[in-house]
């Protein structure tokens, strides 16, 4: 497997791919679901948990999905049966389940992610003055209880295509080297307009002084298992991990010598986002008496806006701020829509417009059902985030610790020299032992069985 340009394609530079794998990771969960459930769990004791998290299943599950792309050099099921070809029937068979897993995870994610990301559309489009601006929980009521969902899901869905469509470099590249500036951009603006407008010193407390109390039982001082384990999901999910994005990615690699420095800047990056929109939101909400940092999911799309109505500015914030929401989400749709293309591209042979188009249109049908039915919408998503993500996770884990060859699991770890083959060591120990057994106790939870949801 050498390090020559790959003909199906792949990333010019290092700055597009990393920008890239960061868009895919930095989307909805980021700005909508990571401050309310640090807002559920007490701000920074959680945070702190959760970086740890990010240290210990995160990474070591971000660099086996990088190097399996990079040495497989092809979409996530044909990289997967081209390095577990040496495991026999048992590389097979977790090739086959956790490749097919994947490009299943993707098409059913984006079905409903295009859903969400469409309301940000709208939302975005009033607060441009295109639309009547209501409270939060009116505009959402007039726009998901009166059937307007299915136009903002179509037209997400045609942004996403398009840019698939245009291949790796010309098209994922290209957009991710625009959208990820600007969604930096507009977030530090945000933030300085929050740090003028009052709320920021109380959201950084929030956030950045950890109360372990907020972690514990009241009845026992236990650990809450829940807490815990949200962190442990919410690292994990955050990345992008578990649905093929990354091994898709990495399969457009040049060169193996940076996938573990990449890896660890995409996961900085990813978690800074994240912190960084807790403050602006948290800013927003604790400038309003009375408002709750834990309003759960209806936060960003009922809450937010209620809160906006009462700013100085209101509307131009809130205009930047669903912008960008498009932006994180489109960025991540980007990823998700190609872990299906290629898929059809490199083990079925399809040309990529044909597949992109193809898959593109087969997707937003199914999204039509949950763009009608919230119960759809929670059905499709209970679906992946509770078991297929998790398993897909899990799969990989095995797949890298167990069935690769020294030589493909180490690949990444050479460039470092000497601290290399430490590192390489200390990734094996903890990907063979440590991040089954936590990925493990995720799907636990996420079943119910250790009392979780």
């Amino acid at each position: 497997m050498s390090d020559a340009p790959q003909p199906r394609g792949g990333f010019a530079t290092r700055i597009g791919f990393v920008l890239a794998a960061a868009g895919s990771a930095v989307g909805l969960g980021n700005i909508w679901k990571f401050p309310y459930i640090t807002g559920e769990y007490g701000g920074g004791a959680f945070v702190l948990v959760y970086l740890f998290c990010i240290a210990l299943v995160g990474l070591p599950l971000m660099y086996a999905e990088l190097i399996i792309g990079r040495r497989g050099g092809s979409d996530v099921l044909g990289s997967l049966r081209k390095l577990t070809q040496s495991s026999g029937p048992a590389g097979a068979a977790v090739s086959y389940a956790v490749g097919g897993m994947a490009v299943a995870s993707g098409f059913l994610i984006l079905s409903f992610y295009a859903v969400v990301a469409g309301w940000a559309v709208y939302y975005a489009l009033a607060y441009a003055g295109l639309f009547p601006l209501e409270a939060g929980g009116d505009m959402f009521g007039s726009l998901y209880g009166k059937n307007k969902s299915l136009p903002w899901h179509t037209f997400f869905m045609v942004l996403s295509v398009g840019v698939v469509a245009a291949g790796v470099n010309g098209g994922i590249e290209r957009a991710c080297k625009v959208l990820m500036p600007m969604l930096a951009a507009i977030l530090g603006i945000l933030l300085v307009y929050v740090g003028v407008t009052g709320g920021l010193s109380e959201s950084f407390t929030f956030l950045f002084k950890p109360d372990f109390d907020r972690l514990l039982r009241a009845e026992d001082g236990g650990l809450k298992p829940d807490a815990i384990l949200e962190a442990l999901g919410h690292a994990f999910f955050t990345l992008s991990l578990g649905m093929g994005a990354m091994v898709t990615y990495g399969s457009y690699l040049k060169s193996e010598v940076a996938v573990v420095r990449d890896g660890i800047i995409v996961a900085i990056l990813d978690t800074v986002i994240a912190l960084v929109a807790g403050l602006v939101i948290f800013a927003v909400v604790f400038s309003h008496e009375g408002a709750e940092p834990g309003a759960g999911p209806g936060l960003v799309f009922v809450t937010l806006p209620g809160l906006f109505a009462d700013m100085p500015g209101g509307q131009v914030f809130g205009f930047a701020f669903f912008v960008l929401l498009v932006f994180a989400a489109w960025s991540s749709a980007i990823s998700l829509l190609e872990v299906v293309v290629a898929f059809l591209v490199d083990s079925l042979k399809l040309d990529r417009k044909m597949a992109a188009l193809g898959a593109g249109f087969a997707i937003w049908g199914l999204g039509i059902w949950p763009a009608r039915s919230t119960s759809a919408l929670d059905l499709l998503d209970n679906i992946t985030t509770k078991y297929m993500l998790p398993l897909g996770g899990l799969g990989i884990a095995i797949a890298a610790g167990w069935l690769l060859t020294k030589e493909d699991r180490e690949a990444g770890f050479r460039a470092l020299g000497p601290i290399g083959d430490v590192l390489a060591k200390g990734w094996t120990v903890i990907i063979r032992f440590v991040t089954p057994v936590l990925v493990a106790l995720v799907i636990l939870n996420k079943l119910g069985v250790l009392g979780g949801e």
